[in-house]
């Protein structure tokens, strides 16, 4: 009997479409069993209480009196309610004591088999039992309906959790790039399996200037997801009300460390681009973006402070770069370089191939890049599916012959580089 009660309820729940949310989906489970369960197990009626302040409320009721009886309540201080509370699975007869046969006529004419399901609301399914089951069946079948239908709620807030990252972590992408003369931009950001907090934004912050934004908040999820959203949230503020980079990031960093998320680290690359090519950046903890000349170095714009959440008054360091004509700038997270060969001896991606396959597709548009990058990497993992979310971000600037650049406005731009610039390759 064991494994036909667990197969059947398997069956049940399978068939439940969670997608209607919580109280709809324990609606449908109560008519599935009774439905199903009348022949074997006695259910001849089932009823469905939602929890209130001082009350449960029945809100579903399958046969017997139906519909008629909706709306009706019971009060907490109720002793049968207080003692399923107590035990969260109870049979209820009318030996039972606290037993009142004049409340009870109200529901159903049955002996009843209770269980308590769910929390914050916490939901009673009530079933009417036709005849004198024996009373350790009818005992396991409620601790299996009890345990099955729990599983089914976490599996479905986790579900319904996921969902929200995912509709979080889409609406912060920029549905279009802004377009600065000179250059062209591509990005685009992969998911993975289980939601993470990469970020990628670009904003138009003045005439001839816009903002570039590669963020990675550490986690899964939902909290990812928020810390994401303000990230991205606090960003666009502190460039529309013209704060220097550095106050913004400083700012930011407060709040999240203040956060009661438990997702509290922020990996962030936040540069102000102009058409000129000067670049000013604050680099939080994240990956280094790489920025690739036209001879065949290749420089990273390093960390000038750490990443934003631990530290409440950590300081950030504006520094600056600059973008000549014909050079990229690729920004990126690191579940870019961390993708791992399928054969299981973790060999990773690396920086070192990165460099490579950008240099081989250099002269190729950003969006070409941005997709050849992600198909090599994906080659590298097989079939496997990806471990971490993927954000890349290209900037490139056309070389001089396709545009008219504008005069540079720092000095160190014209022949030498930026001492806030580090060669990584020669």
């Amino acid at each position: 009997m064991d494994k036909k009660i667990y197969r059947n309820m398997e069956e049940i729940l399978r068939r439940i479409d969670a997608s209607g949310g919580v109280e709809e989906m324990l609606r449908e489970i109560l008519r599935r069993i009774v439905g199903v369960w009348a022949d074997d197990y006695g259910i001849e009626s089932g009823r469905l209480y939602r929890e209130g302040e001082d009350e449960y409320e029945l809100i579903e009721s399958v046969g017997e009196y139906g519909d008629a009886i909706t709306g009706k309540t019971v009060p907490k201080s109720y002793a049968l309610l207080r003692e399923l509370e107590r035990q969260r699975a109870v049979r209820i007869t009318p030996e039972t004591p606290g037993y009142d046969p004049d409340f009870e006529a109200q529901f159903s004419h049955f002996d009843n088999a209770a269980v308590i399901v769910g929390g914050a609301p916490a939901y009673i399914m009530s079933f009417g039992i036709r005849r004198q089951e024996d009373s350790g069946d009818l005992n396991f079948i409620l601790q299996t309906i009890r345990t099955s239908v729990g599983l089914k709620l976490r599996q479905s807030n986790l579900e319904s959790m996921l969902r929200q990252a995912q509709q979080i972590q889409q609406s912060l992408l920029p549905r279009n790039l802004p377009e600065l003369p000179g250059f062209e931009l591509a990005a685009t950001s992969v998911p993975a399996e289980e939601v993470g907090g990469d970020v990628y934004d670009a904003q138009t912050v003045e005439d001839g200037v816009i903002s570039l934004t590669v963020g990675d908040a550490s986690g899964h999820g939902l909290p990812a997801a928020l810390q994401a959203r303000d990230l991205i949230t606090g960003l666009r503020m502190g460039a529309a009300d013209q704060h220097k980079i550095s106050t913004t990031v400083q700012q930011l960093n407060r709040v999240i460390h203040q956060s009661g998320l438990v997702s509290r680290f922020i990996s962030l690359f936040y540069g102000e681009l102009e058409e000129t090519g000067n670049l000013s950046f604050v680099n939080g903890g994240h990956c280094p973006p790489l920025l690739f000349a036209t001879d065949g170095r290749v420089f990273e714009l390093p960390s000038n402070g750490p990443v934003l959440g631990p530290l409440p008054d950590a300081s950030y360091l504006r520094s600056f770069a600059y973008i000549r004509p014909g050079e990229i700038l690729l920004m990126f997270t690191d579940g870019l370089i961390e993708r791992e060969r399928p054969a299981g001896d973790r060999e990773q991606f690396g920086i070192g191939r990165l460099m490579s396959r950008v240099q081989e597709l250099r002269d190729e548009p950003a969006d070409a890049i941005v997709s050849g990058l992600l198909d090599t990497v994906r080659t590298f993992g097989g079939d496997a599916p990806w471990a971490d979310d993927v954000t890349v971000f290209v900037v490139r600037r056309k070389p001089a012959a396709e545009f008219e650049p504008k005069s540079d406005l720092y000095s160190v731009s014209a022949n030498r580089r930026s001492p806030q610039v580090r060669l990584v390759k020669d």
